[in-house]
């Protein structure tokens, strides 16, 4: 596990997260020969992980076995630190890590089926406005950035003033999740903000800093975030919902799935279309109405 994380997560979005959740549950799991384990050691740990709380800040938190909502969201954990092991143990075999004659008994686990999830949460621009209103100004610049390009947190406090270009009008998004990178095009407003925000300011300079002038760090937001979201009355509202927002705005403008999972960076349309698809209802309606009459008679 440590070589798949240094090796092939290394710079990544995600390695943080795969190293804590990994760790969390490693256990007395993780300690273990490989050449000592089976399909079935693996399935039992991944069920076990399925069957713990969830935990914050290293405290267990409240869980309800009899809830399907919260059973959905523990084994869709359970399955996230799964892919995990196995990506390890392939990207092990893949290098000839592995013993010849090890059996890859990973191949037999297979995830739970959790379904999709709720789709995530999306603003209005009522409810955009209001959370700008209230918002600190260093915040407020950084929500502004994620709302008109659609950029993760992550990829917003790492937007440096050279990622900016006026000439083609577009704002340069690299996606550390995916490894792709993004040239994002903006609309005038957009356009105009990182005038504003990028003038004056040398090329590697990061264009959104805190009030103390220091460059937001990963956790940074999360407290500010909470706050600006209380005194605006949302509820559910995280850094991930400016995002979300992006998307179904973008959709609403352009009626086109597969443009939006394009600017999104998404490997393909079908999360795009699990999340935004409720706000064209109507493509459904227009279709539905072109059907041929039946030339049922009605029974009297």
């Amino acid at each position: 596990m440590e070589t798949y994380f240094r090796t092939h997560l290394t710079g990544k979005g995600s390695e943080k997260v795969a190293r804590l959740t990994y760790g969390r549950h490693a256990g007395k799991f993780g300690t273990r020969l490989l050449s000592a384990l089976t399909t079935d050691d693996l399935q039992r740990w991944h069920r076990d992980i399925a069957t713990k709380p969830p935990t914050k800040r290293g405290k267990a938190m409240p869980f309800d076995p009899s809830d399907p909502v919260q059973v959905r969201a523990r084994r869709a954990s359970a399955n996230r630190i799964l892919s995990s092991v196995k990506a390890a143990l392939n990207h092990a075999w893949v290098n000839d890590r592995l013993p010849p004659e090890q059996p890859v008994f990973w191949a037999k686990v297979k995830p739970f089926a959790v379904g999709d999830g709720p789709p995530p949460r999306m603003l209005e621009r009522g409810e955009v406005k209001r959370l700008l209103d209230v918002a600190s100004a260093d915040l407020r610049n950084l929500l502004m950035g994620a709302f008109m390009t659609g950029a993760r947190l992550s990829e917003a406090r790492h937007m440096q003033v050279r990622d900016f270009d006026l000439r083609h009008k577009t704002i340069r998004i690299f996606q550390a999740k995916t490894g792709k990178t993004l040239l994002q095009p903006l609309t005038t407003e957009g356009e105009e903000f990182f005038i504003r925000m990028t003038k004056g300011r040398a090329p590697q300079e990061m264009i959104f800093l805190k009030d103390n002038g220091r460059p937001w760090g990963q956790s940074d937001a999360d407290k500010p975030m909470r706050v600006a979201a209380k005194a605006a009355d949302l509820e559910g509202v995280t850094f991930k919902t400016t995002r979300a927002t992006y998307g179904k705005m973008l959709l609403l403008a352009a009626r086109d799935i597969e443009l939006v999972a394009k600017a999104l960076g998404h490997s393909d349309s079908r999360v795009t279309r699990t999340h935004y698809a409720q706000y064209l209802p109507s493509e459904v309606a227009r279709a539905v109405a072109q059907l041929p009459r039946l030339g049922i008679t009605p029974v009297r």
